[in-house]
């Protein structure tokens, strides 16, 4: 009975496996990464960032034009006054209408170049800040995708070894019922198969996380992870560079750095709009000027001129020129100036600190990819001599000259063989693009 329903498992396991992957559909790395700069929300926020520095930048000389106001206002002065005839107090209510036409306007204002100045590096940072969140999403995208190719591969290893358990461990079973095989050669069999049972079942429950952990990257939720599967991914043929070459590339095209060095400039235009307030303003301005005034329950008759007659007779035009010259604020000028360079020597230490964090992720890929490749052709070997001693082995253990213990630990010594060479050449290419990626700013499908 127990027999039997192992059998069914098999069967049903084998069953599942073949559907499950004739109907998965295949993603590529550059359709992730497509979809995922799509979906993504942060990155909408960092467009409208970049809109939003757009707007605020102008030319310097829309600085210079003038601010034209208009102001007007109707009022009543309700009180009394000495009525000269009598030398008695009357009541005396006037209606008053005053219109006046402000503008101003800079002649000289050097801040308004350094700010123009400024806005349009600030465009430059806002665009790095976007393309920086970019380049950070694709590599953690790119992690994400050759843990679940390593993952699959993995499987399929797994499925393959297990086939072989199956076929053992029938092949004992009809022996030890026969007698020319001792129980405990059965029993380790069937530990054999429970433990890479296990194995396949843990193996496909950490597919099935890292998948939707990929899917909620790049906030996907209509697709389930049981229905895809990645395409390896295609590496073009690139020449290994030293690091130092590499490094020296990827300062002029990795975004993070660009943008610190940015914000660097934005600094230093800081402190120059912080010193321009020691200099001087000059400005012109130019305000026309009427009213219209009407006494209201005024005994006798009072004559009063037309109201557009009144404006015009009350025209008044006042123009000049003004000049601004801070003398004396409390030394909030100096403090601000100050400040000022503070900001920009931090922003020159962080810039420094995202080369040197570049510099060494460079350094440090480069070194782990050449060991991979070192260590892959190794493995190579190893796989190849772990493939002969198990077929040996097994040839040895299906005539009886071997316990099923020996046989297990050949066994386990190609699986692990061939694990390490999977884990040696996947780590190799995934570097290979990284530093690729580093380098352009961008991946070789």
């Amino acid at each position: 009975m127990l027999k039997m329903k192992r059998k069914v498992l098999a069967a049903l396991l084998y069953i599942i496996t073949i559907y499950s992957v004739s109907a998965q559909e295949t993603w590529t790395l550059q359709r992730c990464l497509e979809t995922g700069l799509k979906n993504n929300l942060d990155f909408k926020l960092q467009q409208l960032e970049v809109l939003s520095a757009q707007t605020t930048s102008r030319s310097a000389l829309m600085e210079f034009l003038p601010s034209v106001s208009f102001t007007g206002n109707h009022s009543y002065s309700i009180g009394s006054t000495i009525d000269p005839a009598t030398n008695n107090r009357v009541s005396s209510t006037i209606q008053s209408d005053n219109f006046s036409i402000n503008t101003t306007m800079d002649i000289v204002n050097f801040n308004n170049f350094t700010l123009a100045r400024r806005n349009r590096i600030a465009v430059l940072k806002a665009r790095a800040d976007k393309e920086a969140a970019e380049s950070e999403y694709s590599l953690s995208v790119l992690e994400n995708y050759f843990n679940i190719l390593y993952t699959q591969e993995l499987l399929e290893i797994q499925l393959g070894q297990f086939e072989n358990a199956k076929f053992n461990l029938e092949r004992i079973e009809k022996e030890a019922s026969l007698g020319s095989k001792a129980k405990s050669d059965l029993y380790d069999m069937q530990v054999v198969y429970a433990q890479e049972e296990n194995g396949i079942t843990e193996t496909r429950q950490l597919l099935y996380n890292q998948k939707l952990t990929l899917l909620q990257l790049l906030n996907v939720s209509s697709v389930s992870p049981d229905s895809i599967a990645l395409a390896p991914a295609s590496l073009s043929e690139t020449v290994a560079k030293p690091a130092d070459e590499v490094f020296k590339n990827a300062l002029a095209a990795f975004p993070k750095v660009r943008a610190a060095e940015l914000q660097e400039a934005v600094s230093a235009k800081e402190v120059t709009m912080r010193r321009n307030g020691y200099l001087p303003v000059i400005s012109a301005f130019y305000s026309y000027s009427s009213f219209y005034y009407r006494p209201l329950d005024q005994p006798g008759q009072v004559n009063v001129n037309p109201f557009w007659t009144q404006l015009n007779d009350n025209k008044n035009h006042y123009v000049g020129l003004q000049v601004t010259l801070p003398i004396f604020n409390g030394f909030r000028s100096r403090r601000d100036v100050e400040l000022a360079k503070l900001e920009q020597q931090k922003s020159a230490v962080n810039a420094e600190q995202e080369k040197i964090a570049l510099r060494q992720a460079i350094e440090q890929d480069t070194a782990k990819q050449q060991q991979s490749e070192v260590l892959a052709g190794k493995l190579e070997e190893t796989r190849t001599y772990a493939q002969k001693s198990f077929e040996t082995t097994q040839s040895k253990f299906a005539n009886g000259l071997v316990e099923a213990v020996v046989f297990t630990t050949s066994k386990n010594q190609l699986l692990m063989a061939e694990y390490n060479l999977l884990k040696a050449k996947f780590t190799s290419q995934y570097l290979s693009m990284r530093l690729f990626f580093f380098e352009t700013n961008h991946f070789l499908y």
